[in-house]
């Protein structure tokens, strides 16, 4: 879990999902940033055609123009490109291998090398983004951000009274339209999905898992009138309920880290058909695994302080699944 995140109040992040808005100061004043909504995200796809055709008939090149003037000036070839694709590919099968990994310190070598791939991966999308420059893509999604960002502002908690009339936008300053978009990024940033989920994890919210199965009975409102960050808030409620109704037997030291539970739910299956074939096949251990992974998979030392290896001895060096049961946490 990032420092940065530790240092989230997810009270102040839940009120504000509820409310469906933020209150920020800006420039001496108080204004609120209403949340996007489904409906919101389908209005602004439209938009950013527009604002692609606009910039097409303005003369910009497409992404697909720029990339191929780049190749045939070999600034950015095939074998970038290639390059580019195969990270991507990499970063995809360690996350498909992670889901088949049930041993704890092969999830978490996993972890670290998906971090380290993704970083890279940034760094190559970096590189491409800057030969490439302005292009239609890139001038629509701008200019479309902005809109959104400016019109979401509201002088009122109601929403009612907007900061910035539609054909204001286009006349704002530079300088003004650049603290605006910072204003709304410091706020609206923190709103990202494992942040919502770290919310549901937190001690104050427990007492709302049972309402997570009504949306009427969580917010009082029709599905469609809710924000994405409500929306997303429910359905994690749900997931999450429904991972702590099925693991029962968790370790309490990963339930306040939403991408260790779902490793830990996805390791779960695996660790079972692993144990069945310990059962199955009379084996006495687990090829690889350490103590910690023992405790990982739900067991641990027995009440008389003997070690699995300890237990191994007693058993003539074979312990069946029964054996392994007395071990369960």
């Amino acid at each position: 879990m990032s420092s940065t995140r530790d240092k989230l109040n997810f009270r102040y992040l839940f009120k504000d999902i509820v409310r469906g808005f933020s209150a920020v100061e800006f420039e001496e004043k108080e204004l609120y940033i209403k949340h996007l909504s489904a409906l919101d995200q389908v209005d602004l796809e439209e938009r950013e055609e527009q604002f692609f055709t606009k910039a097409e008939k303005r003369g910009l090149p497409t992404e697909k123009e720029t990339l191929d003037r780049l190749k045939e000036e070999g600034m950015w070839t095939a074998e970038d490109q290639t390059k580019l694709k195969e990270q991507q590919l990499y970063i995809e099968s360690l996350d498909n291998t992670r889901k088949q990994l049930y041993l704890k310190h092969e999830i978490e070598d996993n972890v670290k090398k998906t971090s380290e791939a993704k970083a890279e991966l940034v760094k190559l999308h970096m590189v491409k983004d800057e030969l490439i420059g302005q292009t239609c893509e890139k001038y629509a999604r701008t200019r479309v951000s902005d809109h959104y960002i400016l019109e979401s502002f509201y002088n009122d908690a109601e929403l009612k009274q907007p900061t910035y009339l539609e054909e204001e936008i286009d006349d704002l300053g530079q300088s003004e339209l650049i603290g605006v978009i910072q204003c709304y990024n410091n706020k609206i940033l923190n709103f990202t999905e494992n942040n919502i989920q770290g919310i549901i994890l937190q001690d104050f919210y427990s007492p709302y898992f049972p309402f997570s199965d009504n949306v009427m009975n969580f917010y009082n409102q029709p599905l469609f009138d809710l924000s994405v960050n409500q929306v997303k808030l429910i359905v994690f409620t749900r997931m999450f309920k429904n991972i702590f109704e099925s693991y029962p037997k968790m370790p309490d030291s990963l339930k306040k880290d939403p991408e260790k539970i779902i490793d830990y739910v996805n390791s779960q299956d695996k660790a079972k058909d692993v144990m069945d074939t310990l059962d199955k096949d009379g084996a006495s251990t687990v090829m690889g695994a350490t103590k910690e992974d023992y405790e990982y998979l739900g067991y641990k030392e027995n009440p008389s302080g003997r070690s699995l290896s300890d237990m191994l001895k007693a058993k003539g060096g074979r312990m069946d699944m029964n054996d392994l049961l007395e071990t369960m946490t």
